[in-house]
């Protein structure tokens, strides 16, 4: 489902030593040679971070609120703009958290006659912020600005009240904002004539230097992003107004009008691939700009685009154009710049109703940083419906992203925190154990946030029926029983609806069954019985997978406990009885010393880490013991979970995709 989380393992060339699956009997084979440790890799979600990466905000108790820009000040502090109930808001966070400093505990929301949102928002050079949107009040829509002091309150010397809506003609809206150092404030944005530019003054008129009124109006193109160069001029990035639409940016003078050195008259346009728009850009200091959206091609499905361009409008030949899928159809929402020069690029990626996040790293020629994620790229699945709209790339190397996440059934502010360079925390991760009975046991790993809130499902009590769990993405999953049927379930905030399987084997009254994985894209699975046999099964419309290959079987021995896939889908391990590891599907060995109990049937069930680099197996009284994959270490004891010494009541162990 996800192209990165389904390709490799961290970076293939770096995690796994090639050709090294040996083969295992019952005992854990010897290792190959230890490669060395490279312990967390940056990109990974911070588990020192809200729960395992993810802060909830919830802005105004029992009101929707939704984050849609960022931008960092020069003290480090982060702005975010968006909307809380029927108003605009902007929040100033410090680490994450808000600062008691601005506003009120942190947050703004500053009253008008009817409904406001924003959509941008830029440091003001005094250590206040700007930010731009619309106001709805009856069937009009127009553009609103406000400018605040450093300590949150309305600027008053800006327009007399610190806010200023404007029709820009028809319906508009701003979409971005720069605040210049001269206390002038440009914003930008789509009204029914066209993308517009408009440009005011330290006190809020509008600057007649500007296009002679203060606005650039009626350009030929839909507005969403802009950054201004030291000398006055502006780049514009979105697309043409036709369907399917091209990319378009174009760069106007200080004066407002355009520059035709770059691209011409109408800027430049470029047919990525379909239906492309241009959704966000940012300046480099010799000048360069990079922007990044998407190009959706015949099928629809929207792929990660990045391109920088030089001063003249041509494509910059030092840098590598990117272009990636991670799901059926991605956005990217927002972008920012390292202080090494590296390139951070935030959206989103779907598959159906479910949405996950997507950070992407790209060093300065364009090539995908593989040290960052996997092969440069994060997937996150925060949950269904949780987004990214802004990123911003604080000095101490955590990149915090904003946007979107659920609570008691509303959107909320949702902030979402990665791992520098320098990190050596784990990977976290969250898991669940399935019990004898049916029940659901959240735990998670290198941080505090079990899964919970299951529905569904099956419970059998003082039956001992269940014999394996899996997670789809979407906060979805799967119970197997004895027999081999397969019971979905769901949780947490805004679960997805669990697709009926097809096609999955069925053994009435035979006691057989013993373990259930899914692909990570969610469309089909394995069941595997007691003799290591997998049967391939589909999930909603998707296809029936091919069987796996080299997976160990053994005829008429009741041996086979668990198995789980690796993120290509095609390798992954089957755990024995007595707790060996065997690996199929070109997966890399287990490490020596993965937890082995000779001679017992102790084992129940086997995950993997969402990178594949390592894993856990349950024991049946829920213990959970975890082991490295390919040399690398393995992942950090996992908190949480179900424990019940001396009873043999753990069915199975699944992680959250």
């Amino acid at each position: 489902r996800r192209a990165k989380c389904s390709v490799s393992v961290r970076s293939r060339s770096r995690r796994i030593a090639a050709g090294t699956a040996l083969a295992m009997g019952l005992a854990v084979a010897a290792a190959v040679a230890p490669m060395a440790s490279v312990g967390a890799w940056p990109g990974d979600p911070d588990g020192t971070f809200g729960r395992c990466g993810q802060r909830v905000l919830d802005v105004v108790a029992g009101e929707a609120s939704s984050a849609r820009a960022a931008a960092l000040q020069s003290d480090g502090n982060v702005l975010v703009a968006g909307s809380a109930g029927d108003r605009g808001l902007v929040m100033r966070l410090n680490d994450g958290s808000y600062d008691p400093t601005f506003g009120t505990a942190g947050r703004t929301r500053i009253m008008v006659t009817g409904t406001a949102r924003y959509f941008a928002v830029a440091p003001s050079a005094t250590g206040g912020a700007v930010a731009a949107g619309s106001r709805v009040n009856g069937t009009a829509i127009d553009t609103m600005i406000v400018r605040l002091k450093a300590n949150g309150t309305a600027d008053t010397t800006f327009h007399g009240t610190g806010r200023l809506m404007v029709d820009m003609g028809g319906t508009d809206v701003a979409r971005a904002v720069v605040a210049l150092n001269d206390g002038s404030v440009l914003v930008a944005g789509d009204a029914t004539a066209g993308g517009y530019v408009a440009r005011y003054t330290n006190s809020g008129a509008p600057d007649p230097s500007w296009d002679s009124d203060g606005r650039r109006t009626a350009l030929p193109m839909m507005v969403r992003s802009l950054v201004a160069q030291a000398d006055g001029s502006v780049y514009v990035g979105g697309s043409t107004p036709t369907s399917p639409a091209d990319w378009r940016i174009m760069r106007l003078n200080a004066d407002g009008s355009t520059d035709t050195a770059f691209g011409g008259s109408n800027g430049l346009t470029i047919d990525v691939s379909g239906h492309d728009v241009v959704t966000a850009m940012v300046l480099q200091p010799d000048g360069k700009v990079v922007a990044t959206g998407f190009g959706k091609g015949d099928a629809g499905h929207g792929q990660t685009i990045v391109r920088r361009y030089l001063a003249n409008g041509t494509a910059d030949p030092a840098f590598t154009p990117y272009r990636d899928a991670f799901g059926v159809n991605d956005t990217p929402t927002a972008i920012t710049r390292q202080s090494n020069g590296a390139l951070v690029i935030a959206g989103n990626s779907k598959v159906g109703s479910d949405n996950d996040l997507v950070l992407v790293r790209l060093a300065d020629d364009g090539m995908p940083d593989d040290g960052f994620g996997i092969d440069g790229a994060t997937v996150v699945d925060a949950g269904r419906r949780a987004a990214v709209f802004g990123v911003v790339a604080p000095a101490d190397g955590r990149v915090l992203a904003f946007g979107t996440t659920r609570l008691a059934g509303r959107d909320v502010v949702g902030a979402f925190r990665f791992q520098g360079d320098t990190s050596t925390a784990g990977v976290p991760v969250q898991g669940v154990v399935v019990d004898a009975y049916g029940g659901l046991h959240g735990w998670s790993a290198g941080c505090q946030a079990a899964p919970s809130g299951f529905v569904g499902g099956a419970f059998w009590p003082g039956s001992d029926v269940a014999r394996g769990v899996a997670v789809l993405p979407g906060n979805r999953g799967i119970v197997v029983d004895a027999y081999g049927g397969t019971h979905g379930f769901s949780f947490g905030e805004s679960p997805g609806a669990t697709p009926p399987t097809h096609g999955a084997p069925y053994w009435p009254g035979w006691d057989i069954a013993r373990g259930v994985a899914v692909l990570p894209d969610g469309t089909g699975g394995f069941e595997l019985d007691g003799f290591g046999g997998l049967h391939p099964f589909s999930i909603g419309s998707g296809a029936v997978p091919p069987p796996p290959a080299g997976a160990p079987y053994w005829s008429g021995l009741d041996i086979a406990r668990g198995v789980a896939l690796m993120p290509d889908g095609v390798g992954g391990y089957v755990v024995d009885k007595s707790g060996g590891i065997h690996a199929f599907g070109g997966a890399p060995a287990a490490n020596a010393g993965s937890p082995y109990w000779a001679g017992q049937d102790v084992a129940r069930g086997i995950a993997l880490s969402s990178d594949g680099s390592g894993g856990w197996i349950v024991d049946y009284s829920g213990g959970l013991h975890p082991f490295g994959t390919g040399g690398d270490p393995a992942p950090p004891p996992a908190v949480g979970g179900p424990y019940w010494p001396g009873a043999a009541l753990a069915r199975g162990v699944a992680v959250l995709p």
